[in-house]
């Protein structure tokens, strides 16, 4: 007899936490209450990455770093002209791999002050691709919309990531109007 009981007990309790479980399940949560909570996070992981990217850029502050890092070498297009809303842009062509990696931007951007000492503003990645292929993954989230520009590395996805200047027009717009339009240097 308390053989019979035991598994009745045990079969109760079996019968019970399968109910609780499968009656509260993600179905019943509301649309709302799903895309706030998936929202929360997407917006916590892309600050996370914009954070880890800021720490890595910040090493180039001094753009004696960066220089020995690469990001100086003596090519035609190293650095660009000065480009109105972005600065100068210094590549490191050995990390124009083909391959998106966060804490390895292929441009470093640096705006001079009135005196010709560079400030680091920001990032820009440069992924070497096809015209045809499809943009990188990038950052978490939708919020990176990558360009593609045919005079970067033969044709590259490209996308800037101001960590350091901010930008009202947001963190991966392509100008940032807080970047002078001329180069302060030549005023």
């Amino acid at each position: 007899m308390e053989t019979k009981q035991i598994s009745f007990h045990f079969y109760l309790g079996l019968w019970v936490t399968t109910l609780i479980f499968t009656s509260c399940s993600k179905e019943d949560a509301t649309f709302d209450e799903l895309t706030s909570t998936a929202s929360k996070t997407k917006i916590e992981s892309v600050e996370d990455q914009l954070k880890r990217v800021k720490q890595m850029a910040m090493r180039f502050h001094s753009f004696e770093q960066a220089a020995k890092a690469g990001y100086a070498e003596p090519f035609p297009f190293n650095p660009s002209p000065y480009v109105p809303n972005m600065g100068f842009h210094y590549s490191n062509v050995s990390l124009m791999d083909g391959v998106f990696e966060l804490e390895k931007p292929e441009i470093l951007l640096y705006v001079p002050n009135e005196h010709g000492k560079l400030k680091l503003v920001g990032v820009e990645y440069a992924v070497p691709a096809p015209e045809d292929s499809m943009p990188p993954e990038g950052f978490i989230g939708d919020d990176d919309h990558w360009h593609y520009n045919p005079n970067v590395a033969g044709g590259s996805w490209t996308l800037h990531a101001w960590v350091v200047m901010d930008n009202p027009d947001g963190v991966f717009a392509a100008f940032n109007p807080n970047v002078p339009v001329e180069n302060p240097a030549e005023n």
